[in-house]
């Protein structure tokens, strides 16, 4: 059992994602699942050349297309949405306006008690 009033250190990778907001997860995760697809298509194609196939690998090109397509667009949506976000009238960017203005020193506490953007 873990001692009373001690915390335990979380992960900072799961410090990180809990700090990001939800679009900045869902582009996250969909890049995980582009690389796992991209892993996917890897395999099928070196056990292919390991059977001495010869043939298209239709069954997993025309599946995976659309889905790159889809999450490429996707994609290119959250880029977009930041950008308009973090940019201000003057068309400087909020995120640099608010560091510049805590002279460029990050408070912890500005990250526990604030939801994510």
């Amino acid at each position: 059992m873990a001692k009373r009033g001690k915390r335990q250190k979380k992960n900072p990778v799961i410090k990180h994602f809990g700090n990001l907001g939800f679009t900045n997860r869902l582009a996250i995760y969909i890049m995980i699942f582009l690389a796992v697809g991209l892993a996917g298509g890897f395999y099928l194609a070196v056990r292919s050349i390991q059977y001495n196939f010869t043939g298209s690998l239709l069954c997993w090109t025309v599946v995976f297309t659309p889905i790159g397509t889809a999450c490429s667009v996707v994609l290119s949506r959250i880029v977009d949405k930041n950008k308009a976000e973090n940019t201000g009238a003057d068309g400087e960017g909020i995120t640099y306006a608010k560091a510049k203005a805590q002279n460029f020193v990050q408070n912890e506490e500005t990250y526990i008690n604030s939801p994510p953007i």
